[in-house]
């Protein structure tokens, strides 16, 4: 039932994208044919009004109307041209169509995926041939990651071989542009699967987005090599769903176990991409490339890209050709050549060819460097001025602490005596005032009238406390008087309760003596 239902939904996006063959975009870009279907977009080849030649990938209408995909699908877009590097696919434009349909403009390619180039080859690739393509993917690569780009779909369908012979990496629309967290939150949600699970590396099939690096896409490359040599995945399953289990739970196996023949410098290379744990993986692209570039030089002169000499000298009214995400465009098949042993069996337009790939490498490279110097000699200075910076505030410090140091030690010498005689001269004070106010009361030549006020109160304060000593005089003789009337009364009492007591006790003997 599910694959009736997504057999139904494949026919009926082909449908919708072939209905659009003969649509202008825009009031510009004109859709001449198209070139294949995929689950999240088509492509289609197209013609500017200034007849500039170009491929058209537009948003299936499903996805479009999704807020978020729709602008990942636009915003991401660009990853390629952040690479600068001319294996990306640069994208040229974008814009949302009429009906409400996103869309991207970018270079049109003729030539051939090598997952086409695999097929043609019975599923079978010479492992020179899968170095010498290995060798340009990781040169892509390793630029994306220094820009902090990784892929995340590295796989044959993704990687195109252009009648020039130069490799081209395609889809970056669902590569990972590493920016700010909160950005990353927006641009894949927690636990979303994205990739192809048989070339999936175990981080990126269980979803752990925080611990995709580039070494994500380098295990992926190391598929890709495995599997257009040996002709099997590395994970061998039954169904999309298995594979990505197997992808997140189990090692990959060794090239070695899976097909003869290949050197073990080359096995190693692979077995090693795919290491389970990254950490055991290549470091980076530009490593994995050293040693594929090691293995290649071994094995005699670097092979001539095997490209069909149709395809290098186009035909009149040929049509260029470019593959589709998720799916295979529909192209007609060309025998395949094979790989030259040798640049001198070369003819002048495949040497050509040669020289120019390697004059583009040699640029590529002084365009690294040239980028990477500026960076180099920033996080220098920055670091320099770190180290400064942490330097004066240690001295800062320092400084600091002799001077709390010295002012302790200043307070405990004077401020302590200080506080001392202040003390004592309050006490003189105190006592001055004390000795002038007697002065000024009993003094009334000298101080007149003013102060009459005040004498009359000491007066009243005299006399209230002479009041109060009579009263405390006569208390205290009320009490003493009280207590000496109380001692009598109880000696009294006494007296007459010992002789009621006495006669009591001795009344019964007198009354019987009596008796008698």
């Amino acid at each position: 039932m599910t694959q009736t239902l997504n057999t139904n939904i494949v026919d009926q996006q082909l449908l919708r994208a072939q209905s659009r063959v003969g649509v202008v975009l825009k009031d510009k870009w004109r859709l001449d044919s198209l070139l294949g279907v995929g689950g999240m977009a088509a492509v289609y080849a197209a013609t500017h009004r200034n007849q500039k030649r170009v491929a058209v990938k537009m948003l299936h209408a499903e996805f479009s109307q999704q807020g978020d995909t729709r602008t990942r699908f636009l915003r991401e877009g660009y990853a390629a041209n952040v690479i600068e590097h001319p294996g990306a696919v640069s994208v040229l434009d974008d814009d949302v169509s009429e009906d409400g349909n996103a869309f991207l403009v970018m270079e049109l390619l003729e030539g051939e995926t090598l997952d086409q180039r695999w097929e043609r080859n019975a599923g079978h690739l010479p492992f020179p041939e899968v170095l010498a393509f290995a060798d340009q993917l990781l040169d892509v690569l390793a630029l994306a990651h220094i820009k902090g780009i990784v892929h995340r779909d590295i796989k044959p369908e993704n990687v195109f071989l252009t009648r020039e012979g130069v490799i081209k990496v395609l889809d970056f629309g669902i590569a990972r542009v590493f920016e700010t967290a909160q950005d990353a939150k927006q641009a894949t949600r927690a636990g979303q699967v994205i990739g192809t699970p048989a070339f999936m590396a175990p981080e990126q099939a269980l979803a752990r987005w925080n611990d995709i690096d580039g070494r994500t896409d380098l295990w992926a490359v190391g598929a890709m090599m495995f599997t257009l040599i040996s002709g099997s995945h590395v994970h061998d399953a039954q169904s999309g769903t298995e594979q990505l289990v197997y992808s997140a739970t189990r090692p990959a196996r060794s090239l070695a176990s899976v097909v003869s023949g290949v050197p073990p410098s080359v096995i190693a290379i692979i077995d090693r991409a795919l290491s389970f744990d990254k950490v055991q993986r290549w470091p980076d692209a530009r490593n994995m490339q050293g040693a594929v570039r090691a293995a290649l030089s071994s094995f005699g002169p670097a092979p001539a890209p095997p490209v069909d000499p149709r395809l290098v000298a186009p035909m009149a009214g040929s049509a260029p050709r470019m593959p589709s995400t998720g799916a295979r465009a529909s192209q007609a098949s060309v025998p395949d050549l094979g790989v030259s042993d040798s640049l001198v069996g070369l003819d002048p337009v495949q040497l050509q060819a040669q020289v120019s790939l390697r004059a583009a490498e040699r640029d590529q490279r002084a365009k690294e460097i040239a980028l990477a110097q500026p960076v180099i000699q920033e996080l220098q200075t920055r670091h320099n001025g770190a180290k400064q910076q942490v330097a004066d505030a240690l001295a800062r410090l320092t400084a600091a602490r002799n001077e709390r140091a010295a002012l302790e030690e200043w307070f405990k010498n004077h401020v302590g005596g200080q506080a001392s005689a202040a003390d004592a001269a309050r006490e003189q004070l105190n006592q001055a005032f004390a000795q002038f106010a007697r002065t000024v009361l009993g003094d009334t030549q000298t101080f007149g009238t003013e102060f009459d006020g005040a004498r009359e109160e000491v007066v009243r304060l005299g006399k209230a406390a002479e009041a109060a000593q009579h009263d405390l005089a006569v208390h205290q003789a009320s009490l003493e008087a009280y207590d000496k009337k109380a001692f009598t009364q109880g000696i009294v009492v006494t007296v007459v309760a010992a002789l009621v007591f006495l006669v009591l006790f001795f009344l019964p003997v007198i009354l019987r003596y009596t008796a008698d």
